[in-house]
């Protein structure tokens, strides 16, 4: 326990040390592009059409709002922010099979596939509770300049946690044990100038990105390198045009020709994005589209384990839409507020699925893609599917196949309400569909095929501000998840079945719940 907390303390104070040096060095002239909990990327800062004088002394400097202060020495402004949250979380347990490791993989069927002992855990083998801490230091320099300001933020994120696959996707993870891991990452760093910006931030698809929910609801929250250009109209209206880091939205590609498996290949084209918003005092409405390549190859994987020559390979794009409302809601109480959200893709299901950086799949690696989003089930029990893919490879041979677009949709709303100011709740959830063609759902070459998903996701919360800042809370969510099942597997009862070898059944229905208890401070 002292090595954990002397390696967590160690992993803060680098983090800060190099954090202050970037940010002083970014206050003599960088920009920075807000996003959910800051000012939105469209809105920019009151216009100035003046240098201003160096400042001598640490003063305040409130033409960007509470907080700021003049680095001495500059005409630069200054805000350091931070949060730190523990949390106490609870899960449902069940046996856990990884369908992910066979499913649309050219796993061959042969008489019934019957996954192996490491591709599934008992419920006895998983453990009930788990904790998490976060801690972040975030900066933000402004500065004024004759062509309107411009500005600069970074945010990292130290965490540590038991009962964690990763903690947050891509993150450099060290293990202590079995069940502990920590993290560091860069959590934001951009810049913004004249209506651009760049950097890694929150995509211009995205609109409601789990705003009032602590859990993981559906719908596109994704952060990504990404260039920018915000153009605005006057009486609310703007419109962004953003070109994006492909990788960051890449999905699986699946498979179900047997022995052969597909894998996403380089970068061709960033994702193209765009939106068109209106803000105004009632709220806000958003149009976001999304045009994404989908470039892949095929191989063979004999000897097992090893990846053969090429044998097929596709470049095609996919596209997503999405509408969303927020609404001010402050007839029923002040700081009430109202969130509707629809998204399409086709070939696109970064768009639909969730955080890009959440941690049920784990780390990146060679099968772990940021596109694929959540997991279907938050703590993977029950039969849980394959890896979600842009597109699945079918046909009679290798040389022949196509790669099939998947299909899906996504409905996102919560509602916060205030009943003091102090006290507040919200309630929220979300439904995702995901389709596959009929070739991959019927296993069309021989593999084990892939099966459509529909998940629910319902949460309400309840959270105690006894001071600005401070916020003691308490969260439920509900996961339901329905599954086709997956051609070539075999059944689940008889002589020559799942149960017969001691595998947990297939369920083509399967419930999840969790809790957590969060301690939250933000400054």
């Amino acid at each position: 326990m002292v090595l954990v907390k002397s390696c967590l303390l160690k992993r803060l104070i680098l983090t800060g040390m190099v954090l202050a040096s970037v940010v002083v060095w970014a206050g003599a002239g960088l920009a920075r592009a807000a996003e959910r909990d800051m000012p939105k990327f469209h809105e920019s800062s009151p216009s100035i059409r003046r240098e201003a004088g160096p400042i001598g002394y640490a003063g305040m400097c409130d033409i960007y709002g509470n907080g700021f202060f003049y680095l001495p020495g500059t005409d630069s402004c200054l805000k350091v922010g931070g949060l730190v949250y523990g949390e106490l979380r609870s899960f449902s347990r069940s046996d856990s099979v990884n369908g992910q490791t066979f499913e649309g993989n050219g796993t061959p069927v042969g008489g019934g596939y019957v996954p192996n002992r490491g591709q599934y855990v008992t419920a006895g083998q998983r453990d009930a509770v788990g904790y998490r801490t976060l801690g972040r230091l975030e900066l933000d320099a402004r500065k004024a300049t004759s062509y309107g300001p411009v500005r600069a933020f970074v945010r990292a994120d130290t965490l540590f946690g038991s009962n964690d696959n990763g903690l947050i996707a891509g993150a450099p993870s060290s293990t202590y044990d079995t069940n502990v891991r920590s993290a560091t990452i860069l959590d934001k760093a951009f810049l913004q100038f004249a209506g651009l910006t760049a950097g890694y931030a929150q995509s211009m698809f995205d609109f409601y990105a789990d705003a009032d929910n602590w859990g993981y609801l559906r719908g596109s929250n994704a952060t990504v390198p990404l260039l920018a250009y915000t153009a605005t109209f006057g009486k609310g209206f703007s419109t962004t045009l953003s070109f994006e880091d492909h990788y960051w939205r890449r999905a699986a590609i699946g498979s179900t020709i047997a022995n052969f498996q597909a894998m996403p290949t380089h970068d061709a084209v960033p994702d193209i994005v765009g939106n068109l918003r209106l803000d105004q005092p009632w709220g806000a409405i958003q149009l976001s589209g999304a045009a994404h390549q989908i470039r892949s190859n095929l191989f063979g994987t004999t000897p097992a384990g090893n990846l053969a020559g090429r044998a097929n390979s596709n470049s095609d794009f996919g596209f997503a839409v999405q509408g969303g409302l927020e609404f001010n809601t402050d007839m029923i109480a002040p700081g009430d507020k109202l969130w509707l959200q629809a998204a399409y893709e086709k070939g696109a299901y970064s768009y639909v699925g969730g955080d890009n950086r959440a941690s049920a799949y784990g780390p990146v690696t060679g099968s772990r893609y940021f596109g694929s989003g959540i997991s279907p089930q938050d703590y993977n029990f029950g039969w849980n599917p394959q890896l979600p893919s842009d597109c699945v490879y079918t046909g009679l041979t290798a040389a022949t196949a196509t790669c099939g677009k998947s299909s899906g949709f996504a409905f996102t709303g919560a509602f916060k309400h205030y009943w003091t100011p102090t006290l507040s709740s919200a309630v929220f959830g979300s439904y995702l569909s995901t389709n596959y063609d009929a070739n991959a759902l019927n296993g069309l070459g021989g593999a084990v095929g892939v099966a459509d998903t529909k998940e629910t996701r319902i949460g309400g919360s309840l959270v105690w501000t006894p001071i600005k800042g401070l916020d003691i809370g308490t969260e439920f969510m509900y996961l339901h998840l329905s599954q086709s099942t997956p051609a070539g597997i075999a059944p689940n009862y008889g002589a020559t079945s799942l149960s017969a070898a001691g595998v947990p059944t297939f369920k083509n229905n399967s419930n999840e719940y969790e809790g957590r208890i969060r301690v939250q401070r933000a400054f």
